[in-house]
């Protein structure tokens, strides 16, 4: 009987109500999601090219000699050198035999001169006789002493003189003349000779050398020697068409390359006015600092700076996309707002927000993976996570 009154008060309402009191009330808390806050900070944007070292500008040592054999060297691949150093010697004896011929015909045309002249004397003399005999003929003629064959005689005389004075002074031109071609074929060797030393045209590296002693050179050969002007190099890059509207002469540049410590500063130097019509690419230049120890044929990447400002920037696993259109999931009182926002430049991991949000309002560090725009989250702070900032 007592077991059956426990029963019945246990199942009575009172007690039933009394143990649901009793009972906790369990609260729901929303779910943590991490935020970070939009900071103010510099921002630096760049453009990555790839490309191949070169000599900015490059000087070629030639000849236009043919023939001739190199009886010296004096320079060699790497040397530095300096303008007119002379850089190979080729063997002059055929060309001195050639100078010593027209020294010779030179001599024997300035000799015909000299005789042509003296020629002349004594023809002008002649004509000068002749012009006073003529005179005394006429004279006598008038008082009626001479005959008139005497006075023809006598212009005949004349007329003789002048044209052997005509006929020598021609002569002397001709001589004149020949000396002049004698001359210029002398001057002709002589600049021959001059050739025969090859000289560097300016300041610089030798990149490349092609002549050997006892060799023979040829004017349609390839160059004996290549000097990277003023020892100047910089990268040679291409570049997307699309990229090119956002470059400008003088623009910072770092150039990077294999087996060096650090990357080499430089500046956008030469942008191409034409596209490639095949690839669409543009070539542009980036010159390297003086002195810089790279090599011509070297593989280099170059960063150019396209963007350096301070702003407002959050990371770009924030940013939501819809089309053209980006967002940014704020949390504000612990509810999300989705809001529009217009991006600017990107720098790493890094995104400027140019409108939309303002300096410390805290985002969705991950955005639309977990919650949508109303939802109650628990905003947790990166600091607070331990993560590592961008």
């Amino acid at each position: 009987m007592a077991l059956l009154a426990a029963t019945m008060l246990a199942s009575s309402p009172a007690v039933a109500f009394a143990a649901s009191e009793a009972a906790p009330v369990v609260q729901q808390v929303p779910p943590s999601i991490r935020v970070v806050a939009a900071e103010r900070r510099e921002l630096v944007e760049t453009l990555s090219v790839n490309g191949t070292i070169v000599a900015r500008e490059e000087a070629a040592v030639g000849t236009d000699l043919n023939g001739l054999t190199v009886i010296a060297l004096n320079a060699d691949e790497g040397d530095l050198v300096k303008k007119g150093d002379v850089l190979a010697v080729l063997d002059r004896s055929m060309l001195d035999t050639q100078l010593a011929q027209i020294e010779a015909s030179r001599a024997q045309a300035e000799a015909n001169i000299a005789q042509m002249r003296a020629q002349i004397g004594d023809v002008e003399v002649g004509v000068r006789q002749a012009r006073e005999a003529l005179d005394r003929a006429e004279a006598l003629q008038k008082k009626g002493v001479a005959t008139d064959a005497q006075r023809d005689n006598a212009v005949n005389a004349l007329d003789s003189a002048k044209a052997k004075l005509d006929s020598a002074e021609k002569a002397l031109k001709a001589s004149e003349a020949q000396l002049a071609v004698v001359e210029a074929q002398r001057q002709n060797v002589v600049v021959q000779i001059s050739k025969t030393e090859l000289r560097a045209p300016a300041d610089g590296l030798i990149l490349a050398r092609d002549a050997t002693l006892g060799g023979v050179v040829m004017a349609q050969t390839a160059p004996l020697f290549r000097i990277a002007i003023n020892s100047e190099f910089e990268l040679a890059a291409t570049v997307a068409e699309t990229a090119l509207p956002r470059l400008a002469n003088g623009m910072v540049a770092e150039v990077s390359m294999a087996g060096f410590d650090r990357p080499i500063a430089g500046s956008v130097r030469r942008i191409s006015p034409e596209v490639d019509h095949s690839s669409r690419l543009g070539a542009i230049r980036i010159a390297l600092k003086p002195g810089s120890p790279v090599r011509a044929g070297n593989f280099a990447r170059g960063e150019i700076e396209i963007i350096r400002r301070q702003g407002v920037a959050v990371p770009t696993s924030a940013v939501m996309y819809a089309g053209p259109d980006a967002f940014l999931q704020s949390v504000e009182d612990g509810k999300v707002r989705t809001q529009t926002v217009t991006l600017g430049a990107r720098s790493g991991e890094m995104v400027e927000i140019v409108s939309g949000i303002a300096e410390g309002e805290e985002v969705v560090s991950r955005a639309g993976t977990f919650v949508a725009d109303g939802d109650l989250v628990t905003p947790v702070r990166v600091e607070a996570t331990g993560a590592v900032k961008p």
